[in-house]
């Protein structure tokens, strides 16, 4: 008898990661629940209103809150603190640091160690988590389940999940369009920059998979909150990172880009609270709010 190949090899790894994948998203589905009720009375009262509002209701409320949130993460640059400009400032200096000191030594490293155990393990993270494929799985799992059961608490982390992919996204599109960054299998090196240019090849900075893979690890564990789900999650978006570089996809300053734009959408996301009441779709306190409309939108002022 034939002995297995790689092929057989790198296909059996890729089968155990697709049932490690749903292992996670039922741990991030079952554990909230299990202890939704007890952990956050503001939820507990929301659940309470749930089973007297139809879904198309609740459906038409967590929309124009996800407008409302677009709203303000699109306009909070005009708004930042001298201390946020700094940060900002920090997150490209060391962004240009590693294009001079990391970016071609990384590159050499994981093109110099490539093998079926690599492959094997990257697949994962470069078809499944930082694709957008784990961000859609989680979002309908959780949003589902939570309208389903009149459970606010997994239909508001749903709700996030997307939220915080779309915001991330969008920033991540743009910025890729506008530095037209070349890949590092163009072999034109890590300071070739095109500009303004929608093709792929000259879209690397910053990484769309780390975007996305940090997004959807931020968002899920700041609202579960327990130091597995950090450990878990966090780990992940570093095997996004690996299998990025290990694909020559990206530069390791792109990875990092991501990285924090991911990061920062998720964790502003998931400490955004409730604008409009629950029960009458009208917003909360006094504010200017854009809000959807079957016509288009309106700008509201409330007090």
């Amino acid at each position: 008898m034939a002995a297995a190949g790689p092929g057989i090899e790198i296909a059996s790894i890729k089968h155990k990661y697709m049932r490690v994948l749903w292992i996670l998203l039922f741990a991030t589905t079952i554990s909230p629940l299990a202890h939704a009720q007890e952990s956050d009375s503001a939820f507990h009262a929301m659940d309470s209103v749930l089973p007297r509002l139809s879904h198309s209701h609740v459906i038409w409320h967590d929309i124009k809150e996800g407008v409302y949130d677009g709203g303000q993460y699109l306009t909070r640059p005009l708004h930042w603190s001298g201390k946020e400009w700094a940060i900002i400032g920090t997150t490209a200096g060391v962004t240009l640091m590693m294009e001079g000191a990391d970016d071609q030594i990384a590159r050499d490293f994981f093109q110099h160690n490539q093998g079926p155990f690599g492959s094997g393990l990257t697949w994962f993270t470069n078809n499944i988590y930082g694709t957008g494929y784990a961000t859609g799985i989680t979002f309908l799992s959780l949003y589902s389940i939570g309208l389903a059961t009149d459970n606010s608490r997994l239909r508001i982390m749903g709700r996030q999940v997307l939220q915080s992919f779309a915001y991330a996204g969008i920033t991540t599109t743009v910025l890729k369009v506008l530095f037209g960054r070349a890949r590092p299998f163009s072999n034109e090196g890590p300071f070739n920059f095109h500009g303004f240019t929608i093709k792929d090849i000259w879209n690397s900075l910053p990484s769309g998979h780390c975007t996305v893979a940090a997004a959807l690890s931020e968002t899920l564990a700041a609202d579960i909150d327990q130091p597995w789900a950090y450990v878990t999650f966090y780990g992940l978006e570093g095997l996004t990172v690996v299998g990025r570089l290990y694909a020559d996809a990206h530069w390791l300053s792109d990875t990092f880009a991501g990285l924090i734009i991911g990061n920062v959408a998720g964790f502003w996301v998931s400490r955004e609270t409730e604008h409009y009441d629950l029960q009458t779709n009208q917003p909360k306190s006094t504010s200017f709010l854009l809000m959807p409309t079957l016509n288009g939108f309106a700008l509201s002022y409330n007090f």
